[in-house]
């Protein structure tokens, strides 16, 4: 006779099945991903579904839009020749006018249902890709965006998180909380012509005390300011926010640039999005 659940288990059955896309693709509120290995590392796991994946054999049909300014989006074979089929975002860098910042970015996630855009106060999902760049021309004292969690609608301002080279060797995750007082929550060497995999954990919220954000940079869970793994922000901006990838930039640089997108997805858990091997 089968036995039946333990409340323990009732309430874990109950959250699965509360996984699912609300209204035009909100993200639903989602499961924590498994515990870290010692060290830091997080166990490799099997893809599981996403909530979103960019195949490069429909082109750029899995993102909402790109934007060109100037520059072209399209699908190559990973020079290296270790991944497959990827996103080439190349820009020559020349400005198409002054007001006008040099930027060649996806931007947003298309699905069967609408746009999933993130905009309910709660949810937790996590965003995971493989990015190489190179060309990439810096300068010290100015920046260059490789990804943005960009708002939209009224309101709208700077993006709560942006990953950026600085121009000094290396890259970070910069935090813009609701005030625009940023606070970089991580950083290391960048390294061009290197694929490396990232892993965003982001709970959805204009409150800062309740909205956070963990990271992974190549399998390894990351210390984020003050020790923690999980810091706490603001994530939630104007009416939605959404996923850039590419290249967006201060007028000081100049020279043309390439960023290499592979294996975008956004998902309710860590193993849904981390790439593959």
């Amino acid at each position: 006779m089968e036995r039946p659940l333990t409340p323990h288990l009732r309430r874990g059955v109950a959250l699965i099945a509360g996984i699912a896309l609300t209204g035009a693709c909100s993200a639903a509120a989602q499961l924590a991903p498994p515990a870290a290995r010692p060290g830091g590392a997080h166990p490799s796991a099997a893809h599981a579904a996403a909530l979103w994946r960019a195949d490069p054999a429909r082109g750029t049909a899995d993102f909402e839009g790109t934007e060109t300014k100037p520059g072209t989006v399209r699908v190559a074979d990973d020079p290296t020749g270790r991944h497959g089929k990827s996103f080439a975002l190349h820009t020559s860098g020349d400005k198409l006018d002054g007001p006008t910042r040099v930027r060649v970015e996806t931007r947003g996630h298309r699905t069967a249902n609408g746009p999933l855009r993130f905009s309910r106060e709660g949810d937790v999902v996590y965003v995971g890709w493989r990015s190489m760049w190179g060309p990439l021309p810096t300068k010290k004292g100015d920046w260059v965006v490789l990804w943005q969690l960009k708002d939209y609608g009224p309101g709208a301002a700077t993006p709560p998180l942006s990953l950026r080279a600085r121009g000094d060797g290396t890259v970070d995750l910069e935090y813009c909380d609701p005030q625009l007082k940023t606070t970089r929550l991580w950083q290391a060497p960048i390294a061009l012509n290197t694929w490396h995999d990232f892993v965003l954990g982001i709970k959805v919220s204009k409150d800062p005390a309740r909205g956070w954000v963990r990271l992974w940079h190549d399998g390894a869970t990351q210390q984020l300011p003050g020790g923690s793994e999980q810091y706490p922000a603001a994530t939630l901006r104007a009416s939605w926010v959404t996923d850039k990838w590419g290249v967006y930039r201060s007028d000081g640089i100049k020279g043309p640039a390439t960023a290499w997108l592979n294996s975008p997805a956004v998902g309710g858990r860590y193993a849904d999005v981390a790439p593959k091997g």
